[in-house]
């Protein structure tokens, strides 16, 4: 059927007018690929702020991991260091101070000279440079120094006399206090040592002050790092050091500091560690890292202010943020190509940080404990493939001489230059460490106990030649060593195969020591 105007009636029903039906459905198609892409681009880009905002965060608690581990532990384990080898050279004056019994006899005798007792007590005094030497006898309770005085000790006198109450009342076998003087900057070390009958019974104490300026200097030093508060308390928690001196002065409390039990739970760590890492205020709080000194009573504390740790999570998190935002925007791509790389290099910067924590500052060797891991990887790898290998310890022979005649700053130029000895002496495979003071060790991958005891014998020559320039006049300088194999046995752990060969070699640079010095020695066959 056609329409009057002769047109197909049908044809017409489909054609419809211009801008509706079928001409309409390629707009709507666009219309709606694009509103699916802006939905899909707008998840993308949500996405991508999400990942930012995710990556952001873990960055800051990295961040504050990174504090924990690679600033905070290495700073408190030096400083802990510096401090027990100042209080060991204090030890000898407490030892002098019981010569022969002295003054136990003088205490049991009735206390009647004093002239004869402060001679005997102004030559300690001279012998160890000491600020002035005391004695207080627990059967009449009274105080002589040095400088003259003569007291009756009171009880009830806690600023002058609580002290000896309270170290009656533990009574270690040395203790070695402190006081910080905050008005002269100084740092005062107390040998406080008892004094025994022969039956064991206490009839008082005798110690001596020392000006501890080296370590105070350490202290000063290391207090004035960014964000950095040093403390130390004695055993009773009484804040004895402080870069605020207020809290000196006013006889502060270590467990105050922070509203936490410190002494109590460094009693109770179960870490196997002598020293603790707290956060007392969680995540968002200071880092504090602790140690107790068992030799002489003293608690040491560095803190990490939580405002600079914040600072600096913050500033991660913001940086982040930005970054990550701003590229996100723009190059969603870029974004993931720059967090990539931003990825590699913050790895490689960790990598190359755990890599400086792993050496001995003055060397450049191995630190013990990277060392301690490398034998550790080559015991599993000589399990797996039977190939020899050799640990090596090597002790300088009368080291003290060296620091005595030289100082400090030759002694350390010497070990150096016996660092330097090793190095050329060993294979890119080896590797070498040190020990702490004039103790180093060799790790000897595919070499046999013979060929480590030549190894041995070039270095040990070549240190025997081994002057460094400037150092003069040198004592001879000399190191004995001790030759142990890895040996893998089938039923024996890893762990007992590591402290087995340090046992062996120890015994066999011990066994050089007695044979003379200056020579190789191998740890015996094992049955």
């Amino acid at each position: 059927m056609t329409s009057p105007e002769g047109d197909d009636y049908s044809e017409g029903e489909n054609r419809k007018e211009p801008g509706r039906g079928l001409i309409r459905f390629p707009e709507e198609k666009r219309l709606i690929e694009t509103r699916f892409f802006a939905v899909i681009s707008l998840s993308v880009i949500l996405g991508f702020f999400a990942l930012t905002g995710f990556h952001a965060l873990q960055e800051g608690e990295r961040t504050r991991e990174f504090i924990r581990d690679h600033e905070l532990r290495p700073l408190g384990m030096a400083v802990a260091a510096h401090l027990d080898r100042t209080a060991a050279q204090y030890h000898r004056a407490g030892e002098e101070l019981l010569r022969d019994g002295f003054l136990r006899d003088w205490i049991l005798r009735g206390e009647e000279d004093e002239e004869e007792l402060r001679a005997f007590l102004e030559g300690i005094r001279i012998q160890f440079t000491m600020i002035d030497v005391s004695i207080v006898s627990d059967r009449t309770e009274t105080f002589y120094s040095t400088d003259g005085r003569t007291l009756v000790l009171d009880r009830d006198n806690h600023e002058r006399d609580s002290w000896y109450y309270l170290y009656r009342d533990i009574l270690v076998e040395t203790n070695i206090d402190a006081w910080y003087d905050p008005e002269k900057a100084q740092l005062v070390m107390w040998v406080n040592v008892p004094i025994l009958d022969r039956d064991g019974s206490f009839l008082g104490v005798t110690g001596g002050g020392v000006l501890a300026e080296d370590f105070t200097r350490t202290l000063l030093s290391f207090g004035q790092l960014p964000g950095v508060n040093v403390y130390m308390a004695r055993h009773d928690g009484r804040i004895v050091y402080a870069g605020d001196p207020q809290l000196v002065r006013s006889r502060a409390c270590l467990d105050d500091l922070w509203g936490i039990p410190v002494r109590d739970l460094l009693a109770r760590n179960q870490t196997g560690e002598d020293y603790m890492v707290l956060e007392p205020r969680g995540v968002r709080g200071p880092l504090v890292w602790t140690s107790h000194s068992g030799r002489w009573s003293t608690y040491l504390a560095l803190e990490k202010t939580g405002e600079v740790v914040a600072a600096r999570t913050r500033a991660t998190v913001h940086n982040s943020l930005l970054t990550g935002g701003i590229l996100t925007i723009f190059f969603s791509v870029v974004v993931l190509l720059i967090v990539r790389g931003a990825s590699s290099r913050i790895q490689e910067q960790s990598r190359r940080l755990e890599e400086l924590a792993g050496q001995d500052w003055l060397t450049g060797l191995n630190n013990r404990l990277r060392f301690n891991t490398l034998v550790q990887s080559e015991l599993a790898r000589t399990r797996r493939t039977g190939e020899p290998a050799v640990l090596v310890l090597l002790d300088l022979d009368h080291f003290k001489n060296i620091n005595d005649t030289c100082g400090h700053p030759g002694g350390d130029a010497v070990l150096v230059g016996v660092a330097r000895v090793i190095r050329e002496h060993l294979r890119s495979t080896d590797h070498a460490g040190r020990f702490g003071g004039e103790e180093f060790a060799l790790l000897l991958p595919g070499t046999t106990p013979d060929g480590a005891v030549q190894v041995a014998e070039k270095i040990r020559r070549a240190i025997t030649g081994c002057a460094p320039p400037g150092v003069s006049p040198l004592p001879p300088v000399t190191a004995s060593f001790g030759v142990a194999p890895l040996r893998a046995q089938e039923g024996v752990s890893d762990e007992d195969l590591f402290h087995r060969v340090y046992t062996e070699a120890d015994q066999a640079l011990y066994l050089a020591k007695q044979r003379g010095r200056n020579r190789v020695e191998t740890a015996p066959e094992r049955t």
